[in-house]
């Protein structure tokens, strides 16, 4: 995050302008899940006459694609005086086309957007899945020291659907075939799988122990964008 070296005149006019600020409207529907969500137009109308008339204003701008496959977004709030506040953020492209890149696109606005002005605009339980990541919290590369031995996934009663101890769901998907054209298998983060294999998945019983936490990440990953 970046600022302005003041941001006291910034501060008081977005507190006055939050104030006057309501929640954004669910009144998009996802059929994929049945479930509604506020849109970034709808975001945009709550806020738009709050900040201009406090003298605020917000840009957004495309940074392009950052960092393996992710695109990156910086919201910035602007004060009639010159006083910013400037974040930028990175975001998962699910889909390797232009209609996956045009859905990242509009969640990471609207995620964004709501973020910065502190708006209520989804569902509770959709805020589990592609998190942002803050431009800067990357820390440059330091020489290579001894690895220790990365933890490994906890059973959970079921060999396809594991736990780590940090909490993380991982699933096993396919991973080649051996010498003797056996097939492998590999545990993945089900937050690094694709809509296609997630979709796929929630319709395995095998993967039953997953399929709570997958349809949320489905839902904030391109379905509601």
């Amino acid at each position: 995050m970046e600022m302005s070296e003041k941001i006291d005149a910034l501060a008081e006019a977005l507190a006055k302008a939050q104030g006057e600020m309501k929640n954004a409207v669910k009144g998009c529907d996802n059929p994929f899940f049945k479930s509604k969500y506020a849109d970034l137009a709808e975001c945009l109308n709550v806020a738009r006459e709050p900040l201009s008339k406090n003298g605020l204003s917000i840009f957004q701008a495309n940074e392009g694609i950052v960092e393996s496959s992710k695109l990156a977004v910086t919201t910035m709030i602007m004060h009639s005086s010159g006083q910013f506040i400037k974040v930028t953020s990175s975001y998962p492209i699910q889909k390797n086309d232009a209609q996956g890149f045009g859905s990242t696109l509009t969640y990471a606005r609207r995620y964004s957007l709501a973020a910065a002005l502190g708006l209520a605009q989804e569902d509770d339980d959709g805020n589990s899945a592609c998190e942002p990541v803050e431009k800067g919290q990357y820390q440059p590369k330091e020489p290579k020291k001894e690895q220790k031995p990365k933890a490994q996934p906890q059973a959970t009663g079921d060999k396809f659907v594991k736990i780590t101890p940090q909490g993380d769901i991982v699933v096993t998907v396919a991973n080649g075939h051996d010498k003797n054209g056996r097939p492998l298998a590999a545990y993945k983060n089900i937050k690094d799988l694709t809509i296609e294999e997630l979709e796929k998945m929630v319709t395995i019983p095998q993967y039953a122990l997953a399929h709570t936490a997958i349809k949320t990440l489905l839902e904030e990953m391109g379905q509601t964008a």
